[in-house]
């Protein structure tokens, strides 16, 4: 055996394999969807989104997650913003009456599925739908954190953690 081997046993070169083919099925780090933000924070989705949901304080990083994932998605997601925001300006549009305008008015017809997918992806945290859909968020939705007092962590299981496990009487 040559003295590059010397010191090497077969199960130090077994292990060696098995970890090289699991890291090849497995990433080797685990980031979260805010890390992937790359996109600056674009203030007509930051102004959209505040009248959307009715809120002043939206977190800064959810903002520029969802912000980037719609970006992704679709290319011209950026001049979609920009007009539905000069539609609403322009027009002193409130957030309750926003569908109804879009859709009685032709000329943004482009731009009627664009509020409900802004607040799908503040309230459940998935930017997108169908094959391209992008999960930005979990537990920081708004829809979460909105029953947070009661559900922790957020799940459709009532009552305490394992609480489902006890047979029923």
């Amino acid at each position: 055996m040559s003295d590059i081997y010397k010191g090497v046993s077969r199960r130090r070169v077994l292990q060696g394999m098995g970890l090289l083919a699991a890291s090849s099925i497995f990433p080797l780090t685990f980031t979260p969807a805010f890390a992937e933000a790359e996109a600056p924070p674009n203030s007509d989705f930051n102004d959209v989104s505040k009248l959307l949901t009715d809120r002043e304080n939206l977190p800064a990083e959810f903002s520029a997650a969802l912000f980037a994932a719609f970006s992704k998605i679709d290319p011209d997601f950026s001049a979609k913003l920009a007009r539905l925001r000069a539609y609403i300006d322009s027009n002193a549009i409130n957030a309750g009456d926003l569908n109804a305008r879009l859709a009685a008015d032709h000329g943004v017809a482009d731009l009627v599925a664009l509020p409900g997918l802004i607040l799908t992806g503040w309230y459940l945290g998935v930017a997108g739908s169908g094959d391209k859909a992008v999960c930005v968020a979990y537990v920081d939705a708004l829809a979460y954190q909105d029953v947070a007092d009661v559900l922790r962590p957020p799940s459709y299981a009532y009552g305490a953690y394992g609480s489902w496990a006890e047979k029923p009487v």
